[in-house]
């Protein structure tokens, strides 16, 4: 094969070679993720924790889009070399204590990996401005007891929040995609309300936190944002909303 076709030949498969220089320094960076003790695992820090998800993401990058699109799963868990515990059901994951659970026996670390994203309460919104004359359509909800406009995407089956709304440190972290980007969160519950027909609704909701919000995907589009919310926080209330364009506002009405 000539130097040209070489060089030809790189620069078609550019991506793929970055993917796998990445893999093989992530793999010659630390201890294997995926042999490392679950014991062992549960005395490092938070950061030290974040560090070898980080690796076992880059390395096992290929594996787990593989493994969710021939599976059609919503997540998986990864054990080892195996999948332990996998889902089709969008939205639904367990427990950060659940999937930490499942490396016992074998003491090694389990890894959640999700299926990438897609992207007094006033009962009305106004959008939240973009560059360009744009704006993002926006729901006011009460997370923990804080009034904010969260940006909605019907494209998005879960809700996703700041982590400093946890209310404690959490057990683990997984590593997750939007917009092309990894960021790390972790599930827990919090409670929600919203303002429709009058009534304050209240629900104890299952949602995803994210590792330093401020430094997510989910501020690249709207820097200002403060969550978002998808399709679950719609089902859990029964809502119905009204998206007016020419006004740029929400006006939510229940539909219980």
């Amino acid at each position: 094969m000539a130097a040209a076709d070489i060089d030809r030949l790189l620069d078609r498969h550019r991506d793929k070679f970055k993917r796998l220089l990445r893999s093989i320094v992530a793999e010659e960076e630390g201890p294997d993720p995926f042999s490392f003790p679950l014991s062992r695992y549960r005395e490092l820090s938070d950061a030290e924790r974040l560090e070898l998800i980080r690796r076992a993401g880059t390395i096992a990058r290929e594996r787990v889009e593989e493994e969710l699109r021939t599976r059609g799963a919503a997540w998986i868990v990864l054990l080892g070399d195996r999948v332990v515990a996998e889902s089709d059901v969008v939205g639904i994951c367990p427990s950060a204590d659940e999937v930490l659970a499942l490396g016992e026996q074998d003491d090694l670390v389990p890894f959640l990996f999700e299926a990438p994203v897609v992207e007094e309460i006033p009962e009305r919104s106004s959008w939240a401005p973009l560059a360009r004359g744009d704006a993002y359509p926006t729901v006011p909800v009460a997370i923990d007891g804080e009034l904010i406009d969260a940006d909605l995407d019907t494209g998005s089956h879960g809700t996703f929040v700041d982590a400093r709304w946890l209310p404690e440190a959490p057990s683990t972290w997984f590593e997750g995609r939007h917009l092309g980007q990894v960021f790390y969160w972790t599930p827990g519950r919090t409670r929600l309300a919203v303002s429709a027909a009058g009534k304050r609704l209240e629900r104890d909701l299952p949602i995803r936190f994210v590792h330093e919000w401020i430094s997510s995907p989910f501020v690249r589009i709207n820097a200002a944002r403060k969550a978002l919310v998808g399709r679950d926080l719609l089902r859990a209330f029964g809502l119905r909303l009204s998206l007016s364009a020419p006004e740029l506002t929400t006006a939510i009405e229940s539909g219980e």
